[in-house]
């Protein structure tokens, strides 16, 4: 892993308040882009698709690995041999397995769309040939469910599958058309129709008693509703979507029931039939945050709910007047909501949120931007940092400049770090047990992990290091120069 010009730290300890990227590791090496996305996580492993496509490779865009060091992030298997590549899409982790859709030579013959599996223990495996496509991974109970194209009758059909107990792709109700998928705790709810329906395409918001769908409301007697970009609220009881009512793709929840599916807000009043099309919900501080555009005033831009209309609001106009700054990509770190924007040049932005107008702030702006994560403790970005850059669209891992490496204000917890300069064997004090981080003057990151009984054994070359603690419990966060003889 190595830091491209981005970590500044002063060798007395002390550290830039300017927000820094780690690159994990150039997995194309040079301004090619490995693109990493479809991030899941399964037992402590970061697992994602990337592109990897030197001069004189055939491995293309395949599933990789990650534990957040450069000698940790590699190749799992070239799942498609040669030229082609299997592209895992839709990655979620279930039953100590990841699960995802990608591409195969089946008898010679290149089979895309294909169910498959894969943990360390039993390798790949082809979960369904005929499921396929599968999408809206949602896990209820001890069953997983997604939909997918039903390919084994013709036309295909659009089903809801689940696996039974022998991980065997079974169609759930065979008599609806499903388009996606949600929850609303642990109730199923779909967008979807009944086959023989006058219209059967006018999509509306059923729910999935077990054996077969029910329609839970009929949010629109004279068009498709399309319910869509389902969320559940854990805080607030309730899942949020989006659906035509009549007045375009609005803000609607659902408790589960029909008299508690109701519109929470039209915020698009401008046009009668257009909508704002909310999307990107995510919870935050007991309310749900979203991207939505109330089709006048303002574009595409940061909105908040708690679940009634008085309480759904713009967070902040982040790019002022009708133009959209498409907030997306968002998840809670620490503290904070964090998310991707676009500004007036086409480049990406990083910003975060405590909920309020003025706490809505720029965190660092980026060449380019697809994706974020949280893992280990710690915010990753898939993104290419600046167009001058010798990397391309990599994982980065991501250093906010809010957070100290000096030492916790507490003067009690203070660390002290000794022998220094050592043969490779760290004691701290005050500190029994967390987590370390070494970092090489240039910012590259050499080794990671956990450490307990007041130790750690740095086994590295000699030379100068940062070495980053943190306390299990959060209350020390440091920093040293440290001498490896």
């Amino acid at each position: 892993m190595r830091k491209i010009n981005f970590l500044a730290i002063l060798l007395g300890g002390l550290l830039s308040a300017q927000t820094t990227f780690t690159l994990v590791k150039d997995i194309n090496p040079g301004t090619s882009n490995s693109s990493p996305s479809n991030f899941a996580i399964l037992n402590g492993k970061l697992y994602f698709n990337a592109t990897y496509s030197p001069t004189g490779s055939s491995i293309g865009t395949e599933l990789w690995e990650s534990d957040g060091t450069e000698d940790g992030t590699k190749l799992v298997m070239d799942i498609y041999p040669g030229t082609s590549s299997s592209a895992p899409s839709n990655l979620f982790a279930f039953n100590d397995k990841i699960y995802f859709t990608g591409s195969m030579s089946v008898n010679g013959t290149n089979t895309s769309g294909l169910l498959l599996s894969y943990n360390a223990t039993e390798g790949l495996q082809t979960v369904s040939s005929t499921a396929k496509f599968a999408t809206y991974f949602t896990k209820v109970g001890n069953k997983l469910y997604f939909k997918a194209n039903n390919t084994a009758v013709t036309p295909n059909t659009q089903r809801m599958f689940y696996l039974d107990e022998n991980s065997q792709a079974v169609i759930a109700d065979d008599n609806t058309t499903v388009m996606m998928i949600g929850t609303v705790g642990t109730q199923l709810i779909a967008n979807a129709q009944y086959k023989t329906a006058a219209n059967p395409t006018w999509y509306q918001l059923f729910n999935f008693n077990g054996a077969s769908f029910d329609l839970l409301k009929n949010i629109n007697t004279n068009a498709t509703a399309y319910p869509q970009n389902f969320y559940y609220s854990a805080s607030l009881g309730k899942t949020f979507f989006s659906a035509n009512g009549g007045e375009g793709q609005e803000l609607w929840m659902t408790d589960g029931t029909e008299s508690g599916t109701k519109l929470v807000k039209d915020i698009n009043t401008f046009s009668a039939t257009a909508g704002s099309s909310p999307n990107n919900f995510i919870e935050y501080n007991g309310k749900v945050y979203f991207s939505a555009s109330d089709g006048s005033t303002t574009g595409t831009e940061l909105w908040v709910t708690d679940g009634t209309e008085q309480g759904t609001s713009l967070v902040k106009d982040l790019f002022p007047g009708t133009s959209s700054s498409f907030p997306e990509k968002m998840v809670v770190y620490g503290n904070k909501l964090y998310f991707l924007m676009s500004n007036t040049g086409g480049a990406r932005q990083l910003w975060e949120t405590d909920g309020t107008e003025n706490g809505t702030k720029l965190v660092a702006s980026l060449a380019t931007a697809f994706g974020m994560i949280v893992y280990n403790d710690n915010l990753y970005v898939a993104a290419r940092i600046t167009n001058t850059d010798q990397a391309g669209i990599e994982l980065y891992k991501v250093n906010l400049g809010s957070e100290t490496l000096s030492v916790s204000a507490d003067a009690t917890k203070k660390p002290v770090i000794y022998p220094n300069p050592s043969k490779g064997e760290i004691r701290i004090s005050n500190v029994s047990s967390g987590s370390f981080e070494l970092l090489d003057t240039t910012g590259r990151l050499v080794k990671a992990g956990k450490f307990n009984d007041n130790k750690i054994n740095l086994n590295s070359k000699p030379g100068n290091y940062i070495l980053k603690i943190t306390s299990d419990d959060k209350k020390v966060n440091a920093s040293n120069k440290v001498i490896v003889q």
